[in-house]
C-alpha cells in the first residue's frame, strides 16, 4: 500500500475574489496619501469599472488551479508500483514534498529495489525491457552499493585474482564461478573470463549496469550489432554476511571469432589483430586503392552509421568499434561480399556521468557524422594495411579521407 495522500497546500493569495483584493489594495494605496474615507471612495468607484476584468482574472486562476491539481509522479518507487511501467523507469531521489499518489486498483506486490535510477525512455519496447531488469534487481539486490563496507569491497578485489569463488545470479539461475583471465577493459570497467565463452564486467559505478543495458536494448531496436550483454548480479561473502552488486555478462570477443565474426576493438588492437589471424577485409584479387572495390564491404557499415546518427547515438571515441563478419554469420547483412563490416558500438557508460534517457541526443550534426564515419573507416583500412599497426602511412591515410568523402550523405 502507498502512504497517506498528501495534498498540495492551498495558495492563500488566490483564495479570495480578485475584485475584493483589488479594492483592498487601491483603498490602502490612496488612504496612505489622503484619508481612509477617501481611499474607500476611490476604491469603490474603480471597482465598478474593473468588476468584469476581475472576473476574467478569477477564471484564469480557476483553470490554472485545476491544471495544477494533477497527480505528481513520485520520485521513489513504492512497494506496489511496477518498475519501468512509466516513461521514467527508475528513481534515486526523494518524493517531492508537495506530491501525492493514488494507488492503482489491486496492484501486484513487488519488493522495493535497493538500487534505482531515473531514466526517460519513451520507446515502449526498451522501457519494457528495462522494467524487467528493475524487477530482477528488486528480487536479488540486498544492499545499496553505499551500504557495503569498504572491507567487503576489498574482499571482492581478492576474488578478481581468481582465488575466491563468488556466486553469479542471472535470470536463468545461480551458479558459482571463479574469475579467470583478465580480458581487457579501461578505467570504468574490466572484463574477466568466467568460462564457456562468457566474460563478466567488473564495473566502477552501479549506474553503468543500467546505462549499458539500456543502450543495448536501444541498439537492438535500431538493428545495430552490439555486444550482447545480459544482466547479472555477483554475490560474495564477507564476515558471514552476503553482499550483492549489479553488473552484466557478455560473450567474449574470442567467442565471436569462433563464429567467423571479428571485433575491431581499437583499444585492444593487438588482441584484435591476433584474432584476425592475417585476414584482410578485401579479397586478395581486389586492389585496395580502387574505391569501387570497397562498396560491398563498407555499405552495411555506412547504413549503420547513418542509423546511429539519425537516432541520437554518438559512438565517437570509446564506443566506436566495428566488426568484420563473414557470410552466413548472424550480423552479415546478406549482401554479396564474403566479408563485410558492420558497426559494433559498445562501452557507452561512464563511471562519473549517468544518462538522462533516450535518445541520448537529438539527431547528430553533419560534422559529427563525418568524424564518426572517418573513425570507423580508419579502423577498417588499418586491418587491410596491417592490423598490428597503430599508424597508417600517408598513402593509406589518404585512402581513408577518400572513402569518407565517398560515403558522406549529399
Amino acid at each position: 500500500m502507498t502512504g497517506p495522500v498528501n495534498y498540495p497546500p492551498q495558495n492563500k493569495e488566490n483564495s479570495e475574489w480578485t475584485c475584493v483584493s483589488w479594492f483592498k489594495k487601491i483603498s490602502v494605496a490612496v488612504a496612505s496619501k489622503t484619508s481612509p474615507f477617501f481611499g474607500r471612495v476611490v476604491a469603490a468607484v474603480v471597482s465598478v469599472v474593473t468588476f468584469i476584468p476581475s472576473l476574467a482574472v478569477d477564471l484564469v486562476y480557476a483553470v490554472k488551479s485545476l491544471y495544477d491539481r494533477k497527480i505528481a509522479k513520485p520520485q521513489t518507487m513504492v512497494q506496489n508500483q511496477i518498475p519501468g511501467s512509466g516513461s521514467q523507469t527508475t528513481v534515486q531521489s526523494q518524493v517531492p514534498e508537495n506530491s501525492y499518489q493514488i494507488p492503482a486498483p489491486n496492484p501486484p506486490l513487488i519488493p522495493r529495489a535497493k538500487v534505482q535510477w531515473r531514466r526517460d525512455i519513451p520507446d515502449r519496447d526498451v522501457r519494457a525491457i528495462m522494467g524487467r531488469y528493475d524487477l530482477f534487481l528488486a528480487k536479488n539486490i540486498t544492499h545499496h552499493p553505499k551500504e557495503i563496507p569498504k572491507a567487503a569491497y576489498q574482499q571482492l578485489d581478492k576474488a578478481k585474482k581468481g582465488n575466491i569463488p563468488i556466486e553469479l545470479i542471472t535470470p536463468d539461475g545461480v551458479t558459482t564461478i571463479k574469475l579467470q583471465e583478465r580480458l581487457g577493459g579501461g578505467g570504468s570497467k574490466i572484463f574477466y573470463d568466467i568460462g564457456n565463452g562468457q566474460a563478466l564486467a567488473m564495473i566502477a559505478s552501479a549506474h553503468q549496469f543500467y546505462d549499458e543495458l539500456m543502450m543495448l536494448g536501444y541498439l537492438e531496436k535500431l538493428g545495430i550489432p552490439t555486444n550482447e550483454i545480459k544482466p547479472a548480479i555477483i554475490r560474495w561473502e564477507f564476515q558471514d554476511k552476503k553482499y550483492t552488486r549489479a553488473t552484466y555478462i557478455a560473450p567474449s570477443f574470442n567467442a565471436y571469432a569462433e563464429h567467423n565474426a571479428f571485433v575491431l576493438d581499437g583499444k585492444n588492437y593487438l588482441e584484435a589483430a591476433s584474432r584476425l589471424d592475417d585476414r584482410k577485409v578485401l579479397p586478395a584479387d581486389k586492389d585496395s586503392f580502387t574505391l569501387d572495390n570497397w562498396d560491398q564491404v563498407l555499405m552495411p557499415l555506412v547504413k549503420d552509421i547513418r542509423t546511429l546518427i539519425d537516432n541520437g547515438v554518438s559512438t565517437l571515441d570509446d564506443a566506436c568499434s566495428a566488426i568484420l563478419v563473414g557470410k552466413g554469420t548472424k550480423f552479415h547483412s546478406g549482401g554479396p561480399a564474403d566479408y563485410e563490416v558492420r558497426a559494433f558500438p559498445f562501452d557507452f557508460s561512464s563511471k562519473q556521468a549517468e544518462y538522462v534517457g533516450l535518445p541520448v541526443k537529438e539527431r547528430l550534426s553533419a560534422k559529427e557524422e563525418e568524424s564518426t564515419l572517418k573513425q570507423y573507416i580508419r579502423a577498417v583500412v588499418t586491418v587491410q594495411f596491417d592490423a598490428y599497426s597503430c599508424d597508417l602511412p600517408e598513402e593509406w591515410e589518404s585512402l581513408v579521407v577518400s572513402l569518407t568523402k565517398r560515403y558522406l550523405r549529399q
